[in-house]
Protein backbone atom coordinates (compact mmCIF):
# COMPACT_ATOMS: atom_id res chain seq x y z
CA UNK A 1 0.00 0.00 0.00
CA UNK A 2 1.68 3.32 -1.11
CA UNK A 3 0.19 6.60 -0.81
CA UNK A 4 -2.54 7.93 -3.09
CA UNK A 5 -4.11 4.45 -2.75
CA UNK A 6 -8.00 4.16 -1.81
CA UNK A 7 -8.83 1.14 0.08
CA UNK A 8 -12.79 1.69 0.72
CA UNK A 9 -13.66 4.75 0.88
CA UNK A 10 -10.45 5.66 2.75
CA UNK A 11 -7.67 7.75 0.47
CA UNK A 12 -3.96 6.47 1.60
CA UNK A 13 -1.88 9.54 2.75
CA UNK A 14 1.21 8.22 4.33
CA UNK A 15 1.95 5.75 6.86
CA UNK A 16 2.48 6.32 9.91
CA UNK A 17 5.77 8.08 11.23
CA UNK A 18 7.57 5.29 13.45
CA UNK A 19 11.09 3.81 13.31
CA UNK A 20 11.91 0.19 10.95
CA UNK A 21 9.96 -2.52 13.10
CA UNK A 22 8.76 -0.38 15.34
CA UNK A 23 4.95 -1.30 14.63
CA UNK A 24 3.64 -4.71 14.22
CA UNK A 25 1.51 -4.03 11.58
CA UNK A 26 1.44 -0.54 9.19
CA UNK A 27 -0.83 2.16 9.88
CA UNK A 28 -1.84 5.30 7.91
CA UNK A 29 -2.71 8.45 7.68
CA UNK A 30 -5.35 8.27 5.54
CA UNK A 31 -8.96 10.96 4.36
CA UNK A 32 -12.00 9.80 4.50
CA UNK A 33 -13.68 10.87 1.32
CA UNK A 34 -17.03 10.86 2.50
CA UNK A 35 -17.04 12.28 5.54
CA UNK A 36 -14.09 14.63 4.66
CA UNK A 37 -12.23 14.12 7.66
CA UNK A 38 -8.57 12.43 8.37
CA UNK A 39 -8.44 8.87 9.69
CA UNK A 40 -6.27 6.14 10.62
CA UNK A 41 -6.11 2.83 8.39
CA UNK A 42 -4.80 -0.37 9.62
CA UNK A 43 -4.69 -2.95 6.86
CA UNK A 44 -4.38 -6.39 7.94
CA UNK A 45 -2.47 -9.44 6.14
CA UNK A 46 -4.27 -11.35 3.20
CA UNK A 47 -3.83 -14.08 4.56
CA UNK A 48 -5.08 -13.05 8.14
CA UNK A 49 -8.49 -14.96 9.06
CA UNK A 50 -12.03 -12.94 8.76
CA UNK A 51 -12.89 -14.10 12.42
CA UNK A 52 -9.75 -12.07 13.97
CA UNK A 53 -10.80 -9.01 11.72
CA UNK A 54 -14.35 -9.09 13.26
CA UNK A 55 -13.10 -9.81 16.55
CA UNK A 56 -10.99 -7.04 16.23
CA UNK A 57 -13.59 -4.39 15.22
CA UNK A 58 -15.63 -5.96 18.24
CA UNK A 59 -13.36 -4.68 20.75
CA UNK A 60 -12.72 -1.60 19.10
CA UNK A 61 -16.42 -0.79 18.74
CA UNK A 62 -16.98 -1.60 22.63
CA UNK A 63 -14.20 1.29 23.36
CA UNK A 64 -16.22 4.18 21.93
CA UNK A 65 -14.84 6.53 24.59
CA UNK A 66 -11.04 5.88 23.95
CA UNK A 67 -11.47 5.57 20.08
CA UNK A 68 -14.06 4.87 17.43
CA UNK A 69 -14.27 3.11 14.97
CA UNK A 70 -15.60 4.54 11.39
CA UNK A 71 -15.24 2.15 9.22
CA UNK A 72 -14.52 -1.93 8.77
CA UNK A 73 -14.40 -4.70 5.79
CA UNK A 74 -13.52 -8.41 6.72
CA UNK A 75 -13.16 -8.57 3.01
CA UNK A 76 -9.78 -8.23 1.07
CA UNK A 77 -8.32 -5.88 1.28
CA UNK A 78 -9.38 -6.36 5.31
CA UNK A 79 -9.08 -2.85 7.11
CA UNK A 80 -10.22 -0.78 10.34
CA UNK A 81 -9.94 2.90 10.11
CA UNK A 82 -10.52 5.22 13.24
CA UNK A 83 -11.19 8.76 14.38
CA UNK A 84 -7.48 10.71 14.07
CA UNK A 85 -7.52 13.96 15.66
CA UNK A 86 -5.13 16.70 14.96
CA UNK A 87 -1.10 16.34 16.57
CA UNK A 88 1.73 14.79 16.08
CA UNK A 89 3.02 11.13 17.64
CA UNK A 90 4.77 10.76 20.59
CA UNK A 91 7.83 9.12 18.28
CA UNK A 92 7.47 12.67 15.71
CA UNK A 93 7.67 14.31 19.35
CA UNK A 94 10.96 13.18 20.53
CA UNK A 95 12.74 12.74 17.38
CA UNK A 96 12.18 16.88 17.10
CA UNK A 97 13.74 17.54 21.07
CA UNK A 98 14.31 15.99 24.57
CA UNK A 99 11.72 16.20 26.56
CA UNK A 100 12.68 17.71 30.12
CA UNK A 101 11.83 15.82 33.52
CA UNK A 102 8.93 17.73 34.12
CA UNK A 103 7.61 17.15 30.79
CA UNK A 104 8.39 13.29 30.94
CA UNK A 105 6.52 13.19 34.25
CA UNK A 106 3.56 14.71 32.94
CA UNK A 107 3.47 12.66 29.39
CA UNK A 108 3.88 9.77 31.36
CA UNK A 109 1.39 10.05 33.57
CA UNK A 110 -1.07 10.62 30.95
CA UNK A 111 0.21 7.26 28.99
CA UNK A 112 0.29 5.46 32.20
CA UNK A 113 -3.72 6.58 32.95
CA UNK A 114 -4.44 6.00 28.98
CA UNK A 115 -3.46 2.39 29.53
CA UNK A 116 -4.85 2.42 33.12
CA UNK A 117 -8.51 3.49 31.51
CA UNK A 118 -7.95 0.57 28.71
CA UNK A 119 -7.34 -2.26 31.07
CA UNK A 120 -10.62 -1.68 33.14
CA UNK A 121 -12.47 -1.82 29.74
CA UNK A 122 -10.63 -5.42 29.59
CA UNK A 123 -8.79 -4.65 26.74
CA UNK A 124 -4.78 -5.48 26.37
CA UNK A 125 -2.86 -3.09 23.73
CA UNK A 126 -0.61 -5.40 22.61
CA UNK A 127 1.15 -2.64 20.87
CA UNK A 128 1.96 0.10 23.11
CA UNK A 129 4.93 2.05 20.92
CA UNK A 130 5.87 5.73 20.56
CA UNK A 131 5.11 5.46 16.90
CA UNK A 132 1.03 4.40 18.19
CA UNK A 133 0.42 7.30 21.07
CA UNK A 134 -1.02 10.39 19.43
CA UNK A 135 -0.51 13.66 21.49
CA UNK A 136 -3.34 15.45 21.58
CA UNK A 137 -3.96 18.98 22.68
CA UNK A 138 -4.81 19.71 26.33
CA UNK A 139 -1.98 17.52 27.36
CA UNK A 140 -4.02 14.32 26.47
CA UNK A 141 -3.03 11.13 24.49
CA UNK A 142 -4.74 8.66 22.77
CA UNK A 143 -3.55 5.21 22.26
CA UNK A 144 -3.90 4.42 18.66
CA UNK A 145 -5.59 1.24 17.47
CA UNK A 146 -5.83 -0.14 21.15
CA UNK A 147 -5.94 -4.12 21.03
CA UNK A 148 -7.09 -4.14 17.32
CA UNK A 149 -4.12 -6.85 16.05
CA UNK A 150 -5.35 -9.56 18.12
CA UNK A 151 -3.93 -12.93 17.46
CA UNK A 152 -2.67 -11.03 14.48
CA UNK A 153 0.04 -9.94 16.64
CA UNK A 154 1.67 -12.85 17.50
CA UNK A 155 1.76 -14.09 14.30
CA UNK A 156 3.98 -10.77 12.98
CA UNK A 157 5.71 -11.50 16.06
CA UNK A 158 7.68 -14.56 14.39
CA UNK A 159 8.68 -12.31 11.69
CA UNK A 160 11.40 -10.63 14.56
CA UNK A 161 12.53 -13.80 14.70
CA UNK A 162 12.85 -14.89 10.80
CA UNK A 163 13.46 -11.20 10.43
CA UNK A 164 15.45 -9.64 13.39
CA UNK A 165 14.33 -6.06 14.03
CA UNK A 166 16.52 -4.48 17.01
CA UNK A 167 13.38 -1.93 17.64
CA UNK A 168 10.76 -5.04 17.79
CA UNK A 169 12.82 -7.10 20.16
CA UNK A 170 13.39 -3.70 22.33
CA UNK A 171 9.76 -3.46 22.99
CA UNK A 172 8.68 -6.64 23.88
CA UNK A 173 8.89 -8.43 27.54
CA UNK A 174 10.26 -11.51 28.38
CA UNK A 175 7.00 -13.15 28.35
CA UNK A 176 6.35 -11.34 24.64
CA UNK A 177 9.64 -12.76 23.70
CA UNK A 178 8.96 -16.09 24.59
CA UNK A 179 5.64 -15.82 22.80
CA UNK A 180 7.03 -15.43 19.53
CA UNK A 181 9.53 -18.15 19.78
CA UNK A 182 6.91 -19.96 21.02
CA UNK A 183 4.62 -18.93 17.82
CA UNK A 184 7.37 -20.35 15.58
CA UNK A 185 6.86 -23.74 17.27
CA UNK A 186 2.74 -23.31 16.85
CA UNK A 187 2.35 -22.89 20.62
CA UNK A 188 1.91 -18.87 21.02
CA UNK A 189 0.85 -17.90 24.60
CA UNK A 190 -1.46 -14.89 25.08
CA UNK A 191 -0.64 -11.11 25.41
CA UNK A 192 -1.90 -9.71 28.91
CA UNK A 193 -2.13 -6.35 30.95
CA UNK A 194 1.64 -7.18 32.69
CA UNK A 195 3.25 -7.32 28.69
CA UNK A 196 1.39 -3.66 28.73
CA UNK A 197 3.30 -2.32 31.81
CA UNK A 198 6.28 -3.70 30.56
CA UNK A 199 6.21 -1.71 27.23
CA UNK A 200 4.65 1.14 29.11
CA UNK A 201 8.19 1.16 31.19
CA UNK A 202 10.17 1.13 27.80
CA UNK A 203 8.17 4.09 26.88
CA UNK A 204 8.57 6.08 30.08
CA UNK A 205 12.76 4.93 30.18
CA UNK A 206 12.57 6.50 26.56
CA UNK A 207 10.83 9.70 27.89
CA UNK A 208 12.73 10.04 30.76
CA UNK A 209 16.43 9.22 29.16
CA UNK A 210 16.54 9.50 25.57
CA UNK A 211 17.50 6.11 25.31
CA UNK A 212 15.86 2.54 25.62
CA UNK A 213 16.38 0.26 28.56
CA UNK A 214 17.31 -2.97 26.30
CA UNK A 215 19.56 -2.23 22.98
CA UNK A 216 22.30 -3.72 21.92
CA UNK A 217 24.32 -3.89 18.63
CA UNK A 218 22.70 -7.38 17.22
CA UNK A 219 18.66 -8.75 17.89
CA UNK A 220 20.19 -11.84 19.05
CA UNK A 221 21.97 -9.95 22.18
CA UNK A 222 19.10 -7.31 22.51
CA UNK A 223 16.35 -10.26 22.83
CA UNK A 224 18.66 -12.29 25.21
CA UNK A 225 19.00 -9.04 27.36
CA UNK A 226 15.30 -8.47 27.68
CA UNK A 227 15.12 -12.18 28.31
CA UNK A 228 17.73 -12.48 31.27
CA UNK A 229 19.59 -8.85 31.75
CA UNK A 230 19.23 -8.30 36.10
CA UNK A 231 17.23 -4.86 36.03
CA UNK A 232 19.94 -2.77 38.42
CA UNK A 233 18.74 0.56 37.74
CA UNK A 234 20.63 2.66 40.44
CA UNK A 235 23.38 4.50 39.49
CA UNK A 236 22.57 3.34 36.05
CA UNK A 237 20.26 6.21 34.95
CA UNK A 238 21.91 9.08 32.32
CA UNK A 239 22.74 12.36 34.23
CA UNK A 240 19.85 14.25 32.83
CA UNK A 241 17.24 11.57 34.41
CA UNK A 242 16.29 12.27 38.11
CA UNK A 243 16.56 9.41 40.85
CA UNK A 244 12.76 10.15 41.50
CA UNK A 245 12.09 7.74 38.66
CA UNK A 246 13.96 4.87 40.00
CA UNK A 247 11.26 3.27 41.85
CA UNK A 248 9.25 3.65 38.67
CA UNK A 249 11.14 1.87 36.58
CA UNK A 250 12.23 -0.82 39.33
CA UNK A 251 8.30 -1.41 39.85
CA UNK A 252 7.34 -1.83 35.68
CA UNK A 253 10.46 -3.99 34.72
CA UNK A 254 9.82 -6.45 37.80
CA UNK A 255 10.53 -9.91 35.90
CA UNK A 256 7.73 -11.37 38.28
CA UNK A 257 4.08 -10.66 35.66
CA UNK A 258 1.46 -11.05 38.54
CA UNK A 259 3.29 -7.94 40.53
CA UNK A 260 4.06 -6.22 37.53
CA UNK A 261 0.60 -6.50 36.56
CA UNK A 262 -0.42 -5.12 39.38
CA UNK A 263 1.97 -1.97 39.97
CA UNK A 264 0.22 -0.06 37.58
CA UNK A 265 -1.93 2.17 40.04
CA UNK A 266 1.08 2.44 42.03
CA UNK A 267 3.14 3.76 38.96
CA UNK A 268 0.33 6.11 38.26
CA UNK A 269 0.74 7.65 41.85
CA UNK A 270 4.02 7.43 41.80
CA UNK A 271 4.51 9.92 38.57
CA UNK A 272 2.03 12.20 39.91
CA UNK A 273 3.72 12.57 42.81
CA UNK A 274 6.97 12.77 41.01
CA UNK A 275 4.88 15.75 38.44
CA UNK A 276 4.21 17.59 41.18
CA UNK A 277 7.77 17.40 43.50
CA UNK A 278 9.11 18.41 40.04
CA UNK A 279 7.03 21.22 39.75
CA UNK A 280 7.83 22.89 42.73
CA UNK A 281 11.30 23.33 41.49
CA UNK A 282 10.66 25.06 38.65
CA UNK A 283 9.96 29.10 39.29
CA UNK A 284 6.50 30.37 38.48
CA UNK A 285 6.09 33.32 36.35
CA UNK A 286 5.36 35.49 39.76
CA UNK A 287 7.93 34.58 41.42
CA UNK A 288 10.76 35.48 38.72
CA UNK A 289 8.79 38.95 38.65
CA UNK A 290 9.19 39.25 42.33
CA UNK A 291 12.53 38.00 42.31
CA UNK A 292 13.52 41.32 39.50
CA UNK A 293 11.36 43.70 41.57
CA UNK A 294 13.29 42.72 44.66
CA UNK A 295 16.82 42.77 42.92
CA UNK A 296 15.98 46.84 41.55
CA UNK A 297 15.02 48.12 44.94
CA UNK A 298 18.70 46.62 46.22
CA UNK A 299 20.57 48.26 43.06
CA UNK A 300 18.62 51.54 44.06
CA UNK A 301 19.25 50.95 48.10
CA UNK A 302 23.08 49.77 47.44
CA UNK A 303 23.99 50.30 43.84
CA UNK A 304 27.70 49.41 44.92
CA UNK A 305 26.85 46.03 46.57
CA UNK A 306 24.44 45.05 43.59
CA UNK A 307 26.87 46.28 40.73
CA UNK A 308 28.60 43.15 38.98
CA UNK A 309 31.93 42.10 38.85
CA UNK A 310 34.04 43.71 36.59
CA UNK A 311 35.60 41.83 34.74
CA UNK A 312 39.67 41.97 34.34
CA UNK A 313 39.59 43.80 31.13
CA UNK A 314 37.39 46.30 32.56
CA UNK A 315 40.15 46.77 35.26
CA UNK A 316 42.98 46.89 33.06
CA UNK A 317 41.62 49.82 30.49
CA UNK A 318 40.57 51.78 33.18
CA UNK A 319 43.97 51.35 35.30
CA UNK A 320 45.54 52.08 31.88
CA UNK A 321 42.78 55.17 31.70
CA UNK A 322 43.79 56.79 35.44
CA UNK A 323 47.91 56.55 34.23
CA UNK A 324 47.38 58.42 31.37
CA UNK A 325 45.46 61.38 33.21
CA UNK A 326 47.87 61.16 36.38
CA UNK A 327 50.82 61.86 33.77
CA UNK A 328 48.97 64.45 31.60
CA UNK A 329 48.96 66.10 35.36
CA UNK A 330 52.09 65.69 36.31
CA UNK A 331 53.71 66.86 32.59
CA UNK A 332 55.48 70.11 33.07
CA UNK A 333 54.05 73.12 30.93
CA UNK A 334 55.72 74.23 27.44
CA UNK A 335 57.71 77.43 27.02
CA UNK A 336 55.90 80.61 25.49
CA UNK A 337 58.09 80.18 22.51
CA UNK A 338 56.86 76.81 21.90
CA UNK A 339 53.51 78.28 22.33
CA UNK A 340 53.67 80.98 19.89
CA UNK A 341 56.00 78.74 17.29
CA UNK A 342 52.86 77.20 15.45
CA UNK A 343 50.26 80.23 15.25
CA UNK A 344 53.40 81.97 14.00
CA UNK A 345 54.19 79.40 11.06
CA UNK A 346 50.39 79.63 9.90
CA UNK A 347 50.72 83.50 9.19
CA UNK A 348 54.21 83.33 7.57
CA UNK A 349 52.63 80.69 5.76
CA UNK A 350 49.47 82.77 4.35
CA UNK A 351 51.72 85.57 3.38
CA UNK A 352 53.82 83.92 1.69
CA UNK A 353 50.57 82.32 -0.36
CA UNK A 354 49.27 86.15 -0.57
CA UNK A 355 52.45 86.88 -2.39
CA UNK A 356 52.34 84.35 -4.43
CA UNK A 357 48.96 85.06 -5.82
CA UNK A 358 49.57 89.11 -6.18
CA UNK A 359 52.41 88.08 -8.46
Amino acid sequence: MKPGDTISRFRIQQPLHCLPGELPLPLYRAQDLAARSWVLVQPFPEDAPAAEVEAAAGRSEALADVTRLVGSSLEPPAHLAWTLGGGETLRQRLQRAPLGPEQAAELGLAIARALCNLHRAGVVHGSLRPANIQLVEGGEVKLLAPSSLGPVTLAVATEAIESPSLWTAAYLSPEQIEGAAAAVTGDPGPFTTADDVWTLGVVLYELVTGELPFIANTYAATRRAVAVQPIDLVGTLPGSAPEVFEPVFAAVFDRDADRRRAALDDVIGRLRRIRDELRLRVRSPEDSVSRVHARKSAVAGDRSAASPRKGEWQSAIESLNDRRRRLARERPAPPMWRVLLLPLAAVLLAGAVAVLLLL
